[in-house]
């Protein structure tokens, strides 16, 4: 159903202003693409002025454009707490194809469940017949003071509801079920604000890329209630231990068209 040859191009996070530029994301405070530097209005810099540029942030995060899933290579950087690093040696240390983000902020709910962490929802949507459908939405939160929310990263995902409210359970990398982040939160108690929000910006952006039948989504919840769009994947994984089948009560439709070459689009 996806074309995985389109996945590199389309999910460059240096293009991601360009390819959605009506949903709200982190600043871009420097992009590197195959070399090339450009500043956050997208305009060709040196690597001295790029070298400049970041040494005027105090905060920020950076992380591969291209090859990015489950947390690796990204690093958080403090100017008080990183006193010790070079930013020309780690500008060489990520090489081409990165970009540089502001630390975003998250809004006051999320944050209650593990503020060391950008806790996001992970929204898996497939475009079927011509309508993009929501196969399932997890909350993926941090622990222990990580500043990362992957649950192959040691964090926990927790399914959640049509309405926006967690269900009672979430699980970690090795399929246990909690009632309680180990913060103390209780998952059933918490309702992700503007969840219907996110899910509308999704099923909007998910027809400009048909290349992607099935799409994983990441999304947070800013400061002053705005959705945040993170990262999308063209191949993402399903969600299928913490939400069950993927596609749900569109099984036999979806299979039929895969193996029995019925056609997509029904009259």
């Amino acid at each position: 159903m996806n074309r995985p040859g389109f996945r590199q191009a389309y999910t460059d996070k240096c293009f991601y202003n360009r390819l959605f530029p009506h949903l709200k994301q982190p600043r871009a405070i420097l992009k590197n693409s195959n070399h090339c530097f450009y500043d956050d209005n997208d305009r060709i810099i040196s690597f001295n002025k790029a070298k400049s540029i970041l040494e005027s942030e105090k905060r920020f995060v950076i992380k591969p454009a291209i090859h990015s899933g489950e947390g690796v290579d990204i690093y958080f950087y403090d100017r008080d707490a990183d006193q010790g690093i070079d930013i020309k040696s780690l500008m060489e240390t990520y090489g081409s194809d990165y970009i540089v983000q502001e630390v975003a902020s998250q809004h006051e709910v999320l944050a209650s469940i593990h503020p060391d962490s950008l806790n996001t929802i992970r929204v898996i949507s497939f475009l079927f017949q011509g309508e993009v459908h929501i196969s399932s939405a997890i909350l993926r939160m941090g622990v222990a003071g990580s500043r990362l929310d992957n649950v192959s990263c040691g964090g926990l995902a927790c399914p959640i509801q049509p309405g926006g409210q967690l269900e009672k359970k979430a699980v970690n990398s090795d399929a246990q079920w909690f009632t309680h982040h180990p913060g103390g939160t209780a998952f059933s108690e918490i309702t992700i604000p503007s969840y219907e929000r996110v899910l509308e910006a999704i099923r909007k952006t998910h027809k400009n890329i048909p290349h992607f039948r099935i799409i994983g989504w990441d999304f947070s919840i800013d400061g002053v209630g705005d959705p945040l769009f993170i990262e999308y994947n063209g191949a993402p994984g399903m969600n299928q231990v913490s939400c069950g089948p993927l596609f749900g009560d569109l099984t036999e439709s979806v299979l039929n068209t895969i193996f029995l070459n019925e056609p997509i689009f029904v009259n």
